[in-house]
Order: structure tokens, then sequence, then C-alpha cells
């Protein structure tokens, strides 16, 4: 159920790579209980607004606004405290660590040992294939199973809101089917997310609004269905 309440709020960011502006007055907004989807094809500012938001880059200039509250270039642990989490580009999983000590460590801000657990269950319910390989090593899994537990990494805080980025990326395309009914499952269970792909017809089949960007700027938005209409989306990011 998507309420009317505004969980973030992005107010006239700027990002600069090298002095060199990465994003430009970028405004946009998600509400509770939304998937909302960022468009536009590689290299036009897409994960550089996810890492300003998350804290890892900082802001040159413009507010980002966390339900209620200014975070901009705020700590990204205290970030993540405050219930906003970031699954990145690349899943960045702990290739060296098992899968299980892979979720015990995106419950760092949960400090009771039984909560910890109950929430490491619960993500393994969800991924049962998590659960047959708790004990293998990160690195030993295929692309789409550490994509599954970079997610489930990120959802062991159970965030407010959660930043997806390129979750498709380098996975074949029957996993990529897998990834796109967790997300389905995610928003229908309230989970807020800020979804990057460069797979538009995946994207906006998941979306309630999208944002379309090109050079740092966004040029064009509108609700999920209306964007998958749209002739413009269509022969740039569709294949029309």
């Amino acid at each position: 159920m998507i309420s009317e309440n505004v969980i973030l709020k992005i107010e006239n960011l700027e990002t600069r790579y090298e002095n060199e502006p990465a994003i430009h007055n970028i405004n946009f907004e998600v509400r509770e209980g939304q998937v909302v989807t960022l468009l536009g094809s590689n290299g036009v500012g897409k994960s550089t607004i996810l890492k300003t938001i998350s804290g890892i880059v900082a802001a040159a200039a413009g507010k980002v606004i966390f339900c209620g509250e200014d975070i901009t270039n705020m700590p990204a642990h205290d970030i993540v405290e405050r219930g906003l989490v970031h699954v990145p580009e690349g899943r960045r999983i702990f290739k060296d660590l098992t899968v299980y000590e892979n979720l015990e460590l995106g419950a760092y801000t949960q400090k009771d040992k039984h909560e910890r657990k109950r929430r490491i269950d619960k993500v393994l319910t969800r991924f049962p294939i998590l659960a047959a390989r708790r004990k293998q090593t990160g690195g030993t899994l295929s692309g789409g199973e550490q994509q599954m537990l970079a997610i489930g990494r990120g959802l062991m805080s159970e965030p407010k809101l959660l930043l997806m980025d390129e979750p498709s990326m380098g996975i074949a395309p029957l996993i990529v089917r897998d990834i796109t009914e967790i997300i389905k499952n995610l928003h229908k269970e309230g989970t807020t997310i800020l979804l990057v792909e460069q797979n538009a017809k995946m994207a906006l089949g998941l979306a309630d609004y999208g944002y379309v960007l090109d050079t740092g700027y966004i040029v064009l938005e509108g609700k999920g269905g209306d964007l998958r209409n749209d002739e413009k989306v269509i022969k740039a990011y569709l294949g029309g």
C-alpha cells in the first residue's frame, strides 16, 4: 500500500567528480511503499545519485531529506542506522566470508543476538538457495546467488528505504526473472525501493513512478505505466 508520506526528498542535488559536475540540480521524491526507478544509459549519473544519497559520495550542493531529516553528507554508517540501505552495483559481498557471516554483518546495527538470529532466519526463508549455501563462502556462489546475498544482507537491517543499483547486471536471464520476483514481493510487503536499472523493461514493469536521466539531468518523469508507453522511452530504452 503506497502512502502519501514522502520518505525521501531530493532537492537541487549536485555532485562533482574532480570538480566536474556529475549530476545537476536533481529534484525528485519517493513515497512510502513505492518502487521508484531511475532510468538512463550508462554514465548519466544514476549510480552517483544513489551513492550521494547513501553518503558514499559527497554532495556539492542541494539536500537529501530522509524521513523529514536532512542527511546530506552524513556519514554512511549513520545513514544506515536511520533505515536507509544501499545494495550496490556489483554486489560487493564479502567473498571470503560465509553466506551466514555476510548476513550477520548486514545486521551490525542490531545488538540483540536473538533479533539478529530472527532476521537471518527470515532472510534464509526468503532465499532458500542461500539457506542451502549458508556455510559456503560468498566467492563460491554464482552471480545470481551473490546478488540474492547482497539483497538479503541489505534486508538484515529491515530498512525503511532500500536503494538497489543494477540488480540484474551480469546475471543470466532466468535468474533476472527470479530477482524481478523478489523485488515484486518486497514491494507487495510494503518495502520502499529506489531502483537503478539499465534493463528498462524490467524496471518499468516494477515501478510505480520513474525518472529518466540524460547527462546528469532529469529529462522526463511519470508513472511507470505511462513511461512504458512513451514513444521517447520506447525508442531510447525499450528497443522500439
